[in-house]
């Protein structure tokens, strides 16, 4: 699996609009054409890390990379190894809730996860579904979210598969 050194961040940002979009950043500490610090919006569900520090690879499926449905219908796993730098999955945006995305990649072991944008457009908040009693497992995500911009997202997938 091709991974990317990703030191978070978090971070507590700004506005925009009409309601508030809660801001991080994203530390890249490789490969070297990558190093710098990104600006990423926090999801409003699961455990944000308000002022926390997180450090891990960055993976990104070969199989379900909406992460739409569970990693196990594909036999993926990201659970971290005794010993290793966990793994932060970046998923696509599209086809399902942030929090259908968020839900899968934690039971599929990861640490964290960073959804690409599909469009550039300025960031938003990743936010819970509206419908009641459709998502009963929301109050169970505990990893941290963040939507990061398509660019930034086209050139973590450039660059991991470079890796």
């Amino acid at each position: 699996m091709l991974r990317l050194l990703v030191c978070a961040l978090f971070l507590l940002g700004s506005c925009h609009g009409r309601f508030v979009v809660e801001k991080n950043s994203l530390k890249v500490t490789a490969p070297e054409d990558l190093k710098g610090t990104y600006e990423c919006a926090i999801g409003n569900f699961g455990v944000p890390q308000y002022g926390g520090t997180m450090v891990g690879f960055v993976a990104y499926p070969k199989a379900n990379k909406k992460a739409c449905k569970d990693f196990d219908d594909f036999d993926i796993s990201y659970k971290s190894k005794p010993g290793a730098f966990p793994t932060f999955l970046l998923v696509d945006r599209g086809d399902c809730f942030f929090t259908k995305k968020a839900w899968n990649a934690q039971n599929a072991g990861a640490a964290a996860i960073l959804v690409a944008d599909d469009k550039d457009e300025p960031l938003i908040t990743m936010d819970t579904p509206e419908e009641s009693g459709r998502a009963d497992y929301l109050e169970n995500i505990t990893i941290p979210s963040a939507l990061i911009t398509k660019s930034f997202g086209d050139r973590l997938k450039k660059a991991i598969a470079n890796w």
